[in-house]
């Protein structure tokens, strides 16, 4: 055995750091020898000076959570108390059942309760707690595993802070070693550890009746709390509201203004890129966004999402959002020019109360069009002509969106989302059910067929569908194959090149919509501006 081990000195560098590592702390160690035992308890500051005059664990393991009741047992007036030891409160439970075969350790209630914690596990040895923060980000704070319990310092501190409390881990190292006897003078000590935060103890020594030599470090470190962070909670968060730009001052800088200005409180639009957006869209399990408004479990944000160029939203409406948000949406600022302004349909929505007008964005238009043309067509006929997105595909349905800029990965994902609730959602079977039956006849096809069945010949829309059907089978790993002459005319038809990949998107998107309003106003009813593709 190396000199280094034998001494223990891996144990004395993680007593020095109070078991801290990477902002975690390890309060809970079921190791055998060198790798440790260690377990925890909260210490009132009054019982801490003579805490620290030994290397007494304050809770030990099993006996953590028993209460005492104090008095007279033929009398009625007892006291109780939680703890069995005043002063020193338990942040781990051992729980073992002397009729059940398992055991566990449970976590102070106290503790989950303050952070509102989320417990998430396999089993009850295997298991963590999270965090869900402002924005609705979830943050692991502690886990607890067969080796033991981890715990993120900063949340710790703040709870023992927040509840006036030292925070003491009790920790054991040992190791033993045949060595020569000679070897005993060299590495015998018998050494005390004693500071303001720790009192421990390194002991070498031969065990009486063994003939083996021990290394054993004992004792217990102090995490004090912070007196400066006694009055700063998680949930009354301290924060200055951000600046955002709404024009241009008398000297032609840059106008930047707080969120919460009162001089600006009414009506005062700031703009923002699309881009803005574009988290929100990629993570439509937890955002949902319209033309009106952008909302989570966290939070929600009035906007006017109905054009294609840019965002807008009034001053005072931003100080909805966490500061987090606040700063991610501030990167995306950026300075009125002509022509900026609010949507018409956001002004006779929002402002004048008309509910009745659609999205001015091709995106949104699309999506409200799409499914009020399906709705419309079940009532009529029964049944759905474009299948009915369901699980993972209502997300990807109300995630999609016209790309903020000439990203070709953003360009794919988009226009895969298109083909497939276009091309792929249509309901084949009822399209053909009254019509001969033709072998590997695809999809397409059969939807040809059946517009022809019903008296009308719709080429230049077909043209589309089917230069859409070979643009995505072109698709490959986000790049464009002309390994086909199919490919080949597709890229030729919609003009494809590298710099115009959101152009494209919106000739797309735009077709889309149009096919949808030619098939409302040849079998429902005639669509309100008449657009259509014959």
């Amino acid at each position: 055995m190396e000199k280094s081990v034998f001494l223990l000195e891996n144990g004395f560098r993680e007593v020095e750091r109070k078991f801290v590592k990477d902002g975690w702390i390890d309060i809970c160690r079921d190791g055998n020898g060198t790798e440790g035992w260690t377990f925890c308890c909260l210490v009132a500051p009054s019982k801490l000076k003579n805490f620290l005059k030994d290397r007494s664990w304050g809770v030990e393991k099993g006996s953590e959570g028993r209460p005492c009741i104090f008095g007279p047992a033929n009398e009625n007036d007892c006291i109780y108390q939680p703890f069995c030891n005043e002063g020193f409160e338990p942040f781990l439970y051992y729980k073992r059942f002397s009729y059940v075969n398992e055991r566990y350790i449970d976590v102070s209630e106290e503790f989950v309760n303050y952070f509102q914690l989320y417990e998430q596990g396999e089993s009850k040895q295997k298991r963590s707690y999270y965090f869900f923060d402002e924005v609705g980000n979830k943050e692991e704070v502690l886990k607890v595993t067969p080796e033991g319990v981890k715990v993120k310092q900063r949340f710790l501190i703040e709870y023992i802070s927040v509840r006036q409390m030292h925070f003491s881990i009790a920790f054991s190292f040992e190791v033993m070693e045949d060595l020569p006897i000679a070897e005993y003078v060299r590495f015998h000590r018998d050494e005390d550890y004693v500071t303001d935060d720790g009192n421990y103890n390194h002991l070498v020594r031969v065990v009486p009746g063994s003939g083996q030599m021990q290394s054993w470090l004992l004792g217990k470190v102090i995490i004090k709390y912070d007196p400066k962070r006694i009055h700063n909670t998680w949930y009354d968060p301290q924060y200055d509201h951000e600046e955002f730009i709404i024009g241009y001052d008398d000297n032609g800088d840059l106008k930047r203004v707080p969120c919460d200005s009162e001089e600006h409180e009414h009506f005062c639009p700031v703009f923002f890129k699309k881009d803005v957006l574009t988290k929100y869209y990629n993570d439509p399990v937890k955002y949902e966004v319209n033309g009106f408004n952008l909302s989570c479990q966290a939070f929600s944000l009035k906007m006017d999402n109905n054009g294609d160029e840019y965002v807008t939203v009034f001053l005072n409406d931003l100080r909805m959002l966490p500061q987090k948000e606040q700063l991610h949406w501030k990167h995306y600022n950026i300075v009125r020019e002509d022509g900026m302004g609010i949507s018409g349909s956001y002004y006779d929505t929002m402002v004048n109360g008309s509910w009745a007008r659609k999205s001015d964005a091709l995106d949104i238009r699309f999506k409200q069009e799409y499914q009020s043309f399906n709705k419309t067509w079940f009532e009529k006929y029964g049944w759905h002509f474009y299948k009915q997105p369901s699980g993972a595909d209502i997300h990807l349905f109300n995630g999609l969106h016209l790309p903020a800029d000439n990203s070709v990965v953003s360009f794919c994902n988009q226009i895969l989302t298109v083909v497939k609730f276009t091309i792929d959602s249509l309901n084949e079977e009822m399209l053909v059910k009254d019509l001969p039956k033709i072998e590997m006849e695809k999809g397409i096809a059969k939807f040809e067929r059946f517009i022809k069945h019903k008296g009308h010949d719709l080429p230049y829309m077909f043209s589309f569908l089917k230069h859409l059907q070979d643009l995505r089978s072109s698709l490959i790993a986000h790049k464009f194959s002309e390994s086909n002459k199919n490919a080949k005319r597709a890229l030729a038809y919609f003009e494809m090149k590298h710099d115009n990949y959101r152009e494209v998107a919106i000739t797309i998107i735009g077709k889309s919509l149009w096919t949808v309003n030619t098939l409302r106003r040849l079998f429902l009813e005639p669509v309100e501006d008449g657009t259509d593709l014959c």
